[in-house]
């Protein structure tokens, strides 16, 4: 198999080409439809309709971020016989490339797929069952890295902080309950949730000082990793073992077994309340808990090791010859993997918080047109290095019984979209399709050139 590191490399520098599903996992356009079934996963006290799903009830897949394609892939010289390179070619300048990034560049990916998921009265409210599989992947590299790849050689020191990577992939199992109080003005809900741990990776790039010295590069590097993937044995490179510790250095997975990773808990929380006629406002946190792994591959760089510099990756390549873009990227992750060298602390076990999600929200009805409302939400992501904030401004308008739209237009810490939303919505039927924010331009492979902000959200239920 090859390399872990090099994967994780080069996915980090593509940010997202491969599509590793991660941020925000709900459709917050539908927070504030009346005909939308799953908006009690942003506020389970919105929990107030019965249906039933199977499998197709609701697909979220999507993308946040504020890089693209574009910032490392470049269009190259005709005259080289190559379409593409990358940013490590010298013909694109260090101005240029740094230019275009941020002090922190991130990329989130993330999935949420409703496998199965029943509402019911019973016991003085509403009654939930459901089960989902939820990913979350989530990138933050400090501009400094990049720096330091394009131009090293113009500086002699760089120090390198706060960036890595984490994945949460988990089964979730939930059971939820919503009832209304104080004369129907106050509704709340709450729900606890079993979580079945399917795999994890947490690497953190604590500090990374970078000094030239003659012909090599000292990294005195503090980097920690852990990893559980089911039940697998993982690999290690002979020959390259740690010079100061002879711990051996990580190089891969060796063989996956079949078993769950790891046990968690966790809880969402929730409150609407009428204020008065036409207006509602209403709060609700979602993913209050944790979960346990188990036999957690544990790694780190800490200490001083030298490394030689980056090889001559960057001509090439289109889509048919020989070193085209994604060797070049391999080859990239190849000196990346020497940069990160992480070497063998040993296994146990580990807890890991989940992103807890805020969504705080108020919501007015037209008096003269009760079918168009106006609402604003706003969500903060918790989640350490990778917390995001949005506000989001909706209106809302369901001019016949079976058909409600809405439209929006949001603001956040990657960026400024718009999004909308389109359910049709019958006695025993419902389909809805829409996005928080619309795909903009792609490149051939389908990966977005610009901000990495896009999802969609589909999905059917049978109203009970």
């Amino acid at each position: 198999m090859k390399q872990l590191l090099k994967y994780t490399a080069a996915g980090l520098l593509c940010a997202a080409a491969t599509a590793l599903p991660a941020g925000a996992q709900e459709l917050r356009t539908s927070y504030f439809q009346q005909t939308s079934n799953f908006r009690h996963q942003m506020n389970p006290a919105l929990l107030d309709s019965t249906y039933t799903s199977v499998l197709l009830g609701n697909i979220n897949l999507g993308l946040t971020g504020n890089i693209g394609l574009k910032n490392f892939v470049y269009k190259a010289d005709p005259s080289t016989g190559y379409d593409l390179t990358t940013f490590m070619h010298p013909d694109v300048s260090a101005s240029q490339f740094l230019g275009e990034l941020h002090d922190k560049n991130r990329a989130d990916i993330y999935l949420n797929y409703n496998l199965f998921s029943t509402a019911f009265r019973a016991f003085g409210g509403t009654n939930l069952v459901e089960l989902n599989l939820r990913s979350n992947t989530n990138i933050s590299l400090p501009k400094e890295l990049f720096s330091f790849m394009k131009e090293a050689g113009a500086n002699e020191h760089y120090s390198i902080t706060d960036g890595g990577m984490r994945t949460q992939n988990y089964m979730e199992l939930a059971l939820g309950h919503s009832r209304n109080l104080l004369d129907d003005r106050l509704r709340v809900g709450a729900k606890v949730k079993l979580l079945f741990g399917l795999a994890y990776a947490d690497m953190a790039i604590k500090n990374m000082d970078i000094s030239l010295n003659d012909d090599y590069w000292r990294i005195q590097g503090d980097i920690q990793a852990k990893a559980s993937l089911m039940n697998t044995t993982w690999e290690y490179e002979e020959g390259k073992e740690d010079p100061t510790t002879g711990r051996p250095r990580l190089n891969g997975i060796d063989e996956v077994g079949a078993g769950l990773s790891g046990f968690g808990l966790a809880f969402d929380l929730g409150a609407s309340y009428k204020v008065m006629d036409g207006l509602t406002v209403s709060a609700g946190i979602t993913d209050l808990g944790f979960i346990n792994w188990k036999n957690v591959m544990q790694a780190s760089s800490a200490g001083d090791y030298t490394f030689d510099g980056f090889d001559n990756i960057y001509m090439g390549g289109d889509n048919t010859g020989d070193n085209k873009i994604g060797d070049q990227f391999e080859a990239l992750g190849d000196d990346l993997e020497e940069v990160f060298s992480l070497y063998q602390d040993g296994e146990g076990s580990a807890s890991q918080a989940l992103a807890a999600t805020l969504n705080v929200g108020a919501e007015y009805e037209l008096p003269y047109y009760r079918p168009l409302r106006f609402g604003f939400l706003y969500t903060s992501r918790i989640c350490g290095p990778y917390s995001w904030h949005e506000g989001m401004l909706s209106a809302n308008v369901r001019p016949l019984k079976w058909i409600e739209a809405t439209i929006q237009g949001n603001v956040s810490s990657t960026g400024w979209g718009w999004g909308a939303l389109l359910s049709f919505y019958t006695k025993r039927f419902n389909f809805y399709v829409g996005a928080d924010r619309f795909i903009g331009k792609l490149s051939k492979q389908f990966i977005p050139l610009n901000n990495m902000n896009a999802n969609v959200n589909l999905g059917i239920t049978f109203p009970l």
